[in-house]
Formats: structure tokens, sequence, C-alpha cells
């Protein structure tokens, strides 16, 4: 699993920096069909994954807090 840190802005404040986690979601291709027949490919795709690891400094919002704002305007 891959992934990399990501520093956002504190939805409450703007002023505080928000550790987080981000692992882009995975391609994966299917085949599906009879050997004789030519066969129908798919592709789908994972859903990204967020993981906060820090509150807020500057503005003392907890690790709960700032997912639930975070989430709520889409940004996670």
């Amino acid at each position: 699993m891959r992934g990399q840190y990501e520093e956002l802005s504190c939805p409450f404040c703007d002023k505080g920096k928000i550790q987080c986690w981000y692992i882009p979601g995975a391609i994966s291709i299917k085949r599906s069909g009879a050997r004789s027949l030519p066969g129908k490919f798919s592709k789908t795709k994972s859903s990204d994954v967020w993981i906060v690891k820090s509150g807020c400094n500057v503005c003392g919002k907890s690790l709960e807090e700032i997912e639930q704002k975070l989430k709520e305007e889409g940004i996670i």
C-alpha cells in the first residue's frame, strides 16, 4: 500500500496545519467471457483513502472534529 503525507489547512481557523496520510485509489482491470468468444474488459477504481493523523495545534480542535468537518465539506 503506497501513500504519502499531505498537509491540509484547518477547516475551522485556516491557520493550523493538519497532518494527513493520503492513499490514492488503484485501478483494476478484469476480463470476462469464454475462450471462444471475445472477452469484455471492465475497469474499476477504488476510492481514495484519507487518514487524519493530527488535530489543529492553533485552534485546539480534536482529530475527530476535524475529520468530520473535512468529510462534510467533501475534501476527504
